[in-house]
């Protein structure tokens, strides 16, 4: 297949390419950037979409880059919401074989007692909200009949970038441990499951609607970092205290202390399957592989 991929320099987006090529597809990167095929400009993007057989979207400002001020917010909205505007209007008009898009588990809010399943409502704090107008943006692919398909993503562990990259150095100097009270869910999942089930949904004609990018076992924060510790054979015993966090992070480190506990059952349900479901095989796959 000819595919159209946006974020394709990214953590996720730059593995995912060389994916795809691997099993054969054609890809071209949209980018702002000098290492793609196709810029943000929207003559370019309806020629390219025009060219493709399907279209990934994953391009987005990290939600963890930097405290989330007014400006930032409204960075985080323009670089989720316009750009899958601007792509699904593209794909309405040319009507490819499929649309993929991301979204975030955020959807959901947090909650330290509730087990959230594709299908849950949303939740109400900003990121929820964000979630919940970045998928709106796909109604137009949607509504033209082209089969959209959504990957609410949790917590990837990889190495290069994201949260298991952040917190190799304290760990790796015996300082690591719980953040806060260390009982808030991490919905996590390895890069290399998650680019699976993106192939996934890619490729199984009968995909499209939402599906958690989660493993089947979330576990407690205190649990993560226990594990990554074993796995490093470190101490886990520092923790980093509430205030701390609120005082690094401001309005994100809600996200942290809060947590969510979500499950692909609906992925699995469809035929999905992940080569790592535990966390401590996992981290061991990527850390001592």
């Amino acid at each position: 297949m000819n595919v159209l991929l946006t974020g394709g320099t990214g953590f996720i987006g730059g593995k995912l390419k060389t994916r795809l090529e691997s099993a054969g597809h054609d890809v071209m990167v949209v980018s702002r950037g000098p290492a793609g095929h196709v810029t943000w400009e929207p003559d370019a993007i309806r020629t390219a979409v025009r060219a493709s057989d399907a279209v990934i979207h994953l391009a987005g400002e990290n939600v963890f880059a930097r405290r989330w001020s007014v400006h930032q917010k409204q960075t985080l909205r323009a670089s989720r919401i316009d750009t899958t505007r601007l792509l699904a209007e593209a794909v309405a008009d040319a009507r490819p074989q499929a649309f993929i898009t991301a979204s975030a588990i955020g959807y959901y809010g947090t909650s330290a007692e509730r087990h959230f399943v594709a299908g849950d409502g949303p939740g109400d704090d900003f990121l929820a909200r964000l979630c919940v107008d970045w998928e709106a943006a796909r109604q137009p692919a949607v509504d033209a009949g082209v089969r959209t398909a959504t990957v609410r993503i949790g917590v990837v562990q990889g190495l290069g970038d994201g949260a298991l990259q952040k917190m190799l150095l304290p760990f790796k100097l015996g300082l690591g441990g719980p953040m806060g009270h260390g009982r808030q869910w991490v919905s996590w999942i390895h890069i290399e499951d998650l680019l699976a089930m993106l192939a996934w949904l890619l490729e199984n004609e009968n995909t499209q609607g939402e599906y958690n990018g989660t493993a089947p076992t979330p576990v407690s924060n205190r649990e993560l970092s226990t594990t990554l510790g074993r796995v490093l054979h470190r101490p886990a015993i520092v923790p980093l205290p509430d205030f701390v966090l609120r005082l690094v992070l401001g309005e994100v480190a809600e996200l942290v202390l809060g947590g969510q506990h979500v499950t692909p059952d609906r992925a699995v349900t469809e035929g999905f399957s992940f080569r790592f479901s535990e966390l401590e095989p996992a981290l061991r796959d990527l850390l001592n592989g």
